[in-house]
C-alpha cells in the first residue's frame, strides 16, 4: 500500500466564520422579509413592536 500524502486545505474563511456569516445573513433576510410582508398591510416598522406580535399570537390562539 502506497503512503498517501495528506494535503492541508487552506481556506480563505474558516468554517466557523462562514457558518456565523450564513446565520447573520439569514437573520437579516428574515427580518427584511417580515418588514416587506407586513409593509404591504401597514407600516413596515410595526413588525418590531411587541404589541404587534402579541396581537398575532392572540389571533392564532382564539
Amino acid at each position: 500500500m502506497a503512503e498517501q500524502s495528506k494535503k492541508l486545505v487552506h481556506r480563505r474563511f474558516p468554517l466557523i466564520i462562514r457558518i456565523m456569516l450564513f446565520i447573520y445573513i439569514a437573520i437579516i433576510v428574515f427580518f427584511a422579509g417580515l418588514m416587506i410582508g407586513f409593509g404591504i398591510l401597514d407600516n413596515p416598522m410595526e413588525v418590531f413592536r411587541i404589541e404587534t406580535w402579541e396581537h398575532i399570537i392572540n389571533l392564532t390562539k382564539e
